[in-house]
């Protein structure tokens, strides 16, 4: 069975996201009659529909030149996603996932001292990683339809400071804020600050096309876009993003720069990013989760959030913790959320038999309880 797990670690971070890492491998799930431990990943945000068979082939081929350091990859990377968005290389940074972009941008823009503002819940990698190096993060809450809040967000901007996160679709939420006013938020605000933008999820928002700010990069904005590889693409494990910005602030992230993606997952990226058939596919697959996935909630009477991401945030009417221990009995994953939305978990899309592994476990917990 799998170990015990106390309160307390489970709401660690404002998801809890410590938690559902810090049991040991053999912990996390139940053995099959054939001893092999089985987990359904329901808490991370990753996508099972990835890698895609085009990535797949671009990763073997890469092993043979995989003893020598890589100089054209990331370039290369460069050029393609540059030529896609209408810019130049000199305005994409390739990274090690799009969390070493946050936390390098944190500690330029919003350590030592500076000030940032992100809303409330929200994706934390940049938040925290500001606190840690000397920053100070001012928060503003979510409005009432669970959206980040810009007036309030503008409200707090001063002269101290650096940066602005915001992560649309939102994370936990899903939830997505008006473009033409993000637009606004942006000219404004990016005068006095960088503004982050995290777009992680975009390539599953209803509109990207209308949701993206790349716009704004191309009209010289103070704007830093941040993108994954670890979404839509199911490349999560091989750590590549990429940030879109004006040349100076690339220039600045690479100079603070800690690492560089490794052969394989760049040779993945560049398959994957060209590969329109298999993006239009794990699009389809997770949409198709989210839409089973808010049926089952409606069945149940479980308020929930409605999302242009790969998860769905929703009230369990009680303990959040309760329910994700109820469910990790059973090898399921969720995520528990903390304060003020204690009574809120987290699910993140897997594959339709998950999602259906989901939704059994979930309604024999609000049977019994």
């Amino acid at each position: 069975m799998p170990a015990p797990i106390s309160r307390r670690i489970l709401m660690q971070g404002s998801t809890g996201a410590a938690a559902l890492s810090a049991l040991p491998i053999a912990a996390q799930g139940a053995a099959d009659q054939n001893g092999v431990r089985t987990l359904i990943r329901l808490h991370l945000n990753e996508n099972p529909h990835g890698p895609s068979d085009r990535a797949k082939q671009a990763m073997r081929a890469a092993l043979d030149d995989g003893w020598a350091y890589d100089n054209e990859d990331a370039l290369a990377l460069r050029r393609v996603i540059a030529a896609k968005e209408g810019l130049k290389p000199e305005n994409i940074f390739i990274c090690e996932g799009s969390t070493e972009l946050l936390k390098v941008a944190a500690l330029l823009y919003a350590g030592n001292g500076k000030d940032m503002v992100a809303g409330l819940p929200t994706f934390l990698a940049m938040p925290q990683y500001a606190s840690r190096n000397g920053g100070q993060v001012k928060w503003a809450n979510l409005d009432a339809a669970h959206r980040l809040d810009l007036n309030a967000m503008e409200a707090l901007v001063g002269s101290a400071t650096g940066a602005v996160y915001i992560c649309n679709p939102n994370n936990p939420t899903g939830t997505v804020v008006d473009s033409g006013r993000l637009r606004s938020f942006v000219e404004s605000v990016s005068k006095r600050a960088l503004v982050v933008v995290d777009e992680a999820y975009i390539d599953l928002a209803d509109d990207p096309d209308r949701t993206t700010m790349v716009d704004q990069v191309k009209l010289g904005r103070n704007v830093l876009i941040s993108r994954t590889f670890s979404k839509i693409h199911g490349l999560a494990g091989l750590r590549v993003g990429y940030g879109l910005g004006r040349p100076d602030v690339i220039r600045r992230l690479e100079e603070m720069r800690v690492s560089v993606p490794n052969r394989m997952g760049l040779k993945a990226a560049m398959a994957s990013y060209q590969d329109s058939e298999f993006l239009d596919y794990s699009r389809s697959m997770v949409r198709g989760c989210v839409t089973y996935t808010c049926e089952f909630l409606k069945s149940m009477q479980l308020p929930y959030i409605p999302t242009e991401a790969n998860f769905v945030m929703f009230d369990t009417g009680g303990s959040s913790v309760d329910f994700a221990l109820a469910l990790r009995a059973k090898s399921i994953y969720v995520q528990p959320m903390t304060e003020p939305f204690n009574t809120w978990a987290r699910v993140s899309m897997g594959r339709l038999e998950h999602m259906e592994a989901f939704a059994v476990a979930a309604r024999a917990h609000f049977k019994k309880s």
